[in-house]
């Protein structure tokens, strides 16, 4: 699996939270300070660079461990960050280092944090100097977001994604289809604002769409509201050596009893359609239009493929 090595500076905490908010949405991860890099991290396959800006620079032990890292760094996939107070201090910063690495797929300047009193003096002075020169207040200010943090965590991801060496469009399919076929229970998920739900319960898989039938419930709540779901189908874990499992991103849609999918769903899945309409409640099917599946299988690492794979349905 594509594994994500965080190597950052910091000095008043900003930069290192960004760097554990970041390694829990790219894992497998790890994240260190330039003093607690080994060589063994150099095996990662994409590396994540962040620094604080201070009096506008980049701080001196990441621009340091650039240079004398610099030439197995240009034979890697890059990410970069900084936090700062001047998001254009931070963006003149990144496109310097973008320049000297030439392999960079993606760059954000972060919003900092200053609190005057956690100053060492050294520091106090060296800011108060430069806020005269730049012209800002030298007062607190915090421009942290942890939003804008969490939304460049899932860009680097879907970068990190597209990394991964996909498996042939027809295998990964089949795989895919023998997978969904051989089981028949997912966990549902659904949500609208503040309110989730996960729902066990049984399904059917046919030609990139995946049905429900429900007597009803909360997840129904949520469902018209808000039409997009995500499903899990997996086996029992058994060993890292044996994962099996997929994600599934979808768009769902609630087929009215009344129309002719309805019957022909009920038909479809072995039901007796005149049992189903003379029950004493409705039963309600759910058609979820499958948009990717997330399909971690340890069996294609045994083919020569990463055992994560992502499938985009048409």
């Amino acid at each position: 699996m594509q594994k994500t090595l965080i190597i950052y500076e910091s000095k008043y905490g900003t930069t290192e939270k960004i760097a554990k908010y970041l390694s829990l949405v790219l894992g497998p991860a790890k994240y260190c300070k330039t003093t607690e890099f080994n060589g063994e991290y150099k095996d990662f396959n994409l590396i994540i660079l962040g620094s604080p800006i201070y009096t506008g620079k980049i701080v001196p032990k990441i621009s340091d461990f650039i240079e004398k890292n610099i030439d197995w760094l240009k034979t890697k996939k890059i990410a970069l960050f900084c936090t700062c107070i001047s998001s254009k201090d931070g963006d003149e910063n990144l496109i310097k280092l973008e320049k000297t690495l030439r392999n960079v797929l993606t760059k954000k300047a972060l919003g900092g944090i200053l609190e005057l009193n956690k100053l060492n003096e050294a520091d106090s002075l060296a800011l108060k100097e430069f806020s005269k020169i730049i012209g800002f207040n030298f007062d607190d200010i915090d421009n942290f977001n942890l939003e804008e943090v969490i939304n460049y965590a899932l860009e680097i991801k879907s970068l990190k994604d597209d990394l991964n060496p996909l498996m042939p469009y027809l295998q990964l399919k089949n795989a895919i289809e023998e997978f969904l076929n051989s089981h028949n229970t997912c966990t549902l998920s659904t949500s609208y604002k503040e309110r989730v739900r996960s729902t066990p319960i049984e399904y059917t898989y046919n030609n990139g769409f995946i049905y429900l039938i429900s007597e009803g419930g909360e997840k129904f709540a949520n469902l018209l509201l808000n039409n997009k779901v995500s499903m899990a189908v997996y086996e029992d874990y058994s060993g890292m050596n044996n994962l099996a499992g997929m994600q599934i991103t979808g768009i769902a849609s609630i087929i009215e009893k009344n129309k002719e999918e309805y019957k022909d769903i009920i038909i479809m899945k072995g039901l007796n359609l005149n049992f189903i309409n003379n029950m004493a409640v409705n039963m309600n099917i759910i058609k979820i239009k499958i948009l990717k599946i997330e399909f971690l299988y340890s069996k294609f690492k045994k083919l020569g493929y990463e055992p994560k794979q992502i499938f985009i349905y048409d």
